[in-house]
This record gives C-alpha cells, structure tokens and sequence, in this order.
C-alpha cells in the first residue's frame, strides 16, 4: 500500500500481510510477524464472545514481534449486523489490550469506514523508528520489475535467472551482482520475497509456505494412531491434505512444489517445531503440539514439582521445549502424549512436563519427576524449563509446589495442601530474613523446608552456566540439521538438473549421505554411480597456516577405511555459509596417500565446484569406464 509522500523525494511504503485465522496456519504465522509496524485485528462482530480469540492473536503478536508496533481493532461485515457484545465491554478490553483510538467498524462490501481504515493505519506507524533507506534509481527499477513478476504469479526463481531476465528488462542497463543481491535484500526484509537456503532458489511469494505448512498440519492431525507425525518422504512427496488449496505444478516438469517442501522441511527442522527420526529407510517427523494420544491413567505417576503459568504461542513454545530438550545429552525423551512429554535422565530416570491451554492464549506448564531423580538432574531441568519460558514466553509465574519428606507419615510425597500458608512463610522470610522459611505437615507434624537444595541451587551461577551449555549444545543440533539438509537438497536440485538421480540415505553415520545414479542416452538408469559424504558449514575446513591449504579433518578414522572399501568413487561435498558447493573424490585420494599402510586422518581439500558441467563430467567417465 503506498502512500503520500510527506517529505520531496521520499517514497514510503506499507506492506500488508493477511494471516489466515484457522488453527492449522498458526505454526507459520510467526515467521512473517517480526517486523511488525502496525496490527489490525479483524473480527466479526456477530460473535457472541469475540475476545478470546482476539485475545489469542493479541498475545501471540506481542510475543513474535521483534519491536513495539501499533494496534488497531476493527469490525469487518457491518452491513450484516453491529457489535453483539456491550460497547463498554469491548472498550474496556481495547483499553486493557492498549488498541489505538476507536474500534473501526467496516464494510468491504459498502467500503464503510475503510477509507478512515487506511488513514489510520498510516497515521499508526511510527515512521521514524522505521530504518530508512536510501537508493538510486536503478535500485528502484530493480524492485519494481521483481515485485511485477511477483504480482504475475511467478512463485520461485532462480538468482542466475533473475539476473538475465532483469538484463533484459533494463535495457542494457549495467549493474553488478552485489547491487542485485542488495535488491533481494531489501525485499526479503519485510517479507516481500524469501531468499532459500539452497539451489540458488528465491521465493517471490513466502505466502505459499504458509499454505503448504497447513496441508502438512492438516495431515498430521490426521494420523491414524494421533501419533502427530509424517514420514518425511512422504511429505517430500506432497502426500499432504490440500483441501480446496490449489497445489503448485508437481510433475516431472514443476520444480516448484518440490522446492517449496523443501524449504518448508528446513523451516520445521530449524525452528525447532518437530523432531527427526531415522525410520524404514526415511525420516520420521513428529510434532508435538500435534500429538494427540491421550496418557492413560497411571497411578503411580511422578507429582507435579512446579508449576508454570505463562502467555504467548503456546503450541510453538511446547514445541521448541520439547525439541531442544531433546537435543541435549543429560536427557533424552521417551514418550510423547497429548501435550505431555516424558523424559529419562542418564540414570534411568523419569521426569517431564505437561501443557495446559487456558483462555485468552494462556497456558500453564506443570513440570513433575519421579521420586528417584536426583537432585541434580532436577535443578537442571528446571532451569533449563524456566529459560526456555522466559525467552519466549511472557508474564510467567512459578509456582513452586512441596510434600512431607517423612516416609512413615500418610501424606509422604502428597502436594502441601495450604498455599496461603506457604505464601504467609515466604512472604515473612522475604521480609524479615533470619531462618529457612517453613510449613509444617498437617498430619505428621514435621517441618516442611521451604527453601531447600532445589531452591538454594536453582539460580546459582554453575546452574545457568550448566544450562547455557545445554542451550547451545541443542542449538548446535538443530542448526547442524538444518544445515545438512540445505547440502542434501542442493545437491539433489544439481544432480537433478544435470538429468541424473540422486537418492539420500537417512542414516548418514556410516560415512555416505547418498548416491549418485547415472542415465546412459535413453534416459535409463545405468548402476553406474557416485557415493557422496555431505557436510554443511565453515567448521569443516581449515587453513593450514604454512600453505594455505584447506584441511578437512577426519574425526571417525573408520569413514576413511570404509570409504576405500567402495566399489564406486566416494565423494566429499562440502557447502558453505555463502552458499558454495564443492566436492572431491576423496576414494581416490585416500588410495594414493594410504599406499604403505599408512593411516591418513586429513584430507587436503581441492575440491571443485559441484555443479551441472561437473556432474555430467563425471556422468561421461563413469559411462565409459
């Protein structure tokens, strides 16, 4: 939407996203919401009750976003009927919730009160905290031809073929590369456009993610057994739940369906909204904000040792909890339930969290272990709990929970009934100091210490150190995933191009990610074929300091024995954080410098580029070897 021009040479502009209200986009509504300026919650005022939901949006907006913005409230299809609610209780809650002036009430259809829409909207933002830009004229031009092909439907393209088809659309006009990338650069900042993390690949319009992540929800849901996942090669497929959703081409010829799942797996993997999982020669992705199978009754189960409240997305916060948790080394998840998961500490103990949704976008997260975990293991995880729910969560409150430690009285283990009067003791401790704050047992008389080890631990310096090193452990997990699934599908989209098959492995630990199969004329598969070891990332190669060469380290001497074992060339591929793939036969430089029995543990990389010519180089030696 662009506007007046307040200022002589000054263009502003006013981006607008319309977020789909159904549950099964909410997991991919964040994605485009950091940026906010302005937000205008758009309800139906026939709704008896319209606050929840709006409630709902308010806070999951608050939450996403990366700096403060305006917010507007309006009321869509009057013609058909005003407010069902009181105009004093929607004052009152558009006071509560800090809306901007008065509730907007439209019409689409009569264009009543969106004329005064728009003018608020303006007049909302803040433009001075809104990053300036300055360009030349050639950097207009470039955006305005990209956003023309946006407008006329293109989905995706590549940079090589945007660079010609703005040659040509410039007329002979000269600019360089870095002049066009700044122009993609510009348009990916709000939104406009998503450069992908492989291929070279740009996506002219995000929206379509946001589509294709409801068709994977919807098939989620709709498993069988309420487990809450999907084999990855099956979405990979497009095997989704589309409804009236028009898919993008998908055929032999339509590359974009299959780029766009993959972008969309990568969004998944690298937000930490699913778990991965090797089965029956493919991926298991499970999500748990979508696992829906109920935990039967159990008896013995672990007491609730903490409770949390807390508001924000609480689907996407669950999720990533789960998932990062996960991905670290002192515990590993065993069982997923309907927003419950269970863990197990190195020791074989139990321990986990459970999710309760509450109204208006509120949650409640109640965290329990069993009487056997140690102490330990128990302030670690919940401070790692507490971190994960003050970063992305909001207005949380811990609510600490105690029991009689006495074995031989009735209520050993029992929650302490009497809250006030833990909160009376607390409360006097805070105030007047002096001893440990305490209640006492109501049927076996024994004091119940308030601040005990658990408490006395749980800010301790040691701890958070302890649980920063398990944030970035998982974070390195999770980042390293997402990363090798980038070289994983870069490679495939090169090999593809270059008219041949590639085909991944899902257990990459024995030293090879995937083949290469190679077509002969007739387009038949030969047998004739490449092995390759994929890895993503500037870590993988370092400098040798007296030439200059590129190391890679060969951190499992058994990859090496087994890559020389191979009946066919086993390929290094390495991508980096530019984007650069290069790859190297290293069957044959092991070969070579293993010859006399001795153990080789670097490689030194020469790799060249992997692309198109060179795989078709290769394709030719194999054929007519």
């Amino acid at each position: 939407m662009l506007h007046g021009q307040h200022e002589a040479g000054v263009e502003r502009e006013i981006w607008l996203w319309d977020f789909a209200g159904q549950v099964d986009y909410r997991l991919v509504h964040q994605l485009f919401m950091e940026d906010t300026a302005a937000a205008v919650l758009v309800f139906n005022p026939q709704h008896e009750n319209p606050f929840e939901g709006l409630g709902h949006w308010d806070r999951d907006l608050n939450k996403a976003t990366r700096r403060p913005f305006a917010k507007l409230l309006a009321a869509a299809r009057i013609d058909r009927g005003g407010l069902v609610v009181s105009t004093a209780s929607m004052e009152r809650f558009m006071a509560e919730r800090h809306f901007l002036g008065a509730l907007h009430e439209t019409s689409a259809k009569t264009g009543a009160g969106c004329d005064q829409l728009r003018e608020a909207i303006v007049n909302a933002i803040d433009w001075q905290a809104v990053p300036p830009t300055t360009s030349p004229i050639l950097y207009h031009r470039l955006k305005r031809e990209i956003l023309t092909l946006r407008d006329r439907g293109l989905v995706l393209i590549r940079r090589a073929e945007l660079k010609q088809r703005m040659e040509m659309k410039l007329g002979g006009e000269r600019f360089d590369p870095a002049e066009l990338e700044a122009v993609v650069g510009l348009l990916a900042g709000p939104g406009m456009i998503q450069p992908l993390g492989f291929g070279g690949f740009i996506l002219l319009r995000p929206e379509v993610l946001s589509r294709y992540a409801a068709a994977v929800v919807r098939k989620v849901r709709q498993h069988p057994q309420e487990l809450g996942c999907i084999r990855e090669d099956e979405l990979l497929a497009g095997k989704l739940d589309y409804q009236d959703f028009q898919r993008l081409p998908h055929d032999n010829e339509g590359e974009d369906e299959a780029v766009i799942l993959r972008a969309l797996l990568e969004t998944f993997i690298g937000r930490a909204w699913c778990l991965r999982q090797p089965c029956d020669g493919s991926a298991l992705l499970t999500f748990p904000s979508y696992f829906r199978r109920e935990r039967k009754d159990q008896p013995g189960h672990p007491s609730v040792l903490v409770t949390y409240r807390f508001d924000g997305p609480a689907d996407d916060i669950y999720a990533t909890l789960v998932v990062r948790m996960h991905h670290t080394l002192a515990f590993e998840s065993t069982d997923l339930w309907r927003s419950a998961a269970d863990f197990r500490t190195q020791t074989g103990t139990r321990l986990g969290f459970t999710l309760n949704r509450e109204a208006e976008g509120g949650a409640r997260l109640e965290v329990y272990f069993e009487p056997a975990v140690d102490e330990n293991s128990r302030v670690l995880f919940l401070r790692y709990v507490h971190e994960h729910l003050e970063r992305y969560g909001q207005n949380v409150k811990r609510l600490r929970h105690y029991a009689c430690a006495n074995k031989r009285c009735d209520s050993h283990g029992e929650p302490f009934p009497n809250r006030a009067s833990i909160d009376r003791a607390l409360a006097k401790a805070k105030t007047k100091g002096g001893n440990k704050p305490k209640v006492f047992c109501p049927d076996c008389g024994k004091a119940i210490v308030l601040r005990d080890a658990i408490e006395e631990r749980f800010d301790a310096p040691e701890v958070q150190e302890q649980v920063r090193e398990m944030e970035e452990e998982s974070a390195f997990k999770i980042d390293n995933e997402s990363r090798e699934l980038q070289a994983v599908h870069h490679t495939g989209f090169i090999v593809a191009e270059a008219g041949q098959i590639y085909r991944g492995y899902t257990n990459g630990d024995h030293g090879i990610d995937g083949e290469i199969e190679f077509k002969d004329d007739q387009d038949r598969a030969t047998g004739k074929r490449l092995y390759v070891q994929l890895k993503s990332g500037d870590s993988y190669l370092k400098q040798r300091q007296r030439d200059g060469a590129q190391i890679f380290q060969i951190k499992n001497p058994r990859w090496a024995k087994y890559w020389q074992r191979q009946a066919y060339p086993v390929m290094l591929v390495i991508r980096t954080s530019d984007n650069e793939i290069r790859w190297m036969d290293v069957s044959a430089y092991l070969e070579r410098e293993s010859a006399g029995g001795k153990t080789v543990r670097r490689i030194v990389f020469e790799g060249e580029r992997l692309d198109v010519m060179s795989v078709r180089r290769w394709r030719e030696r194999a054929l007519s070897g």
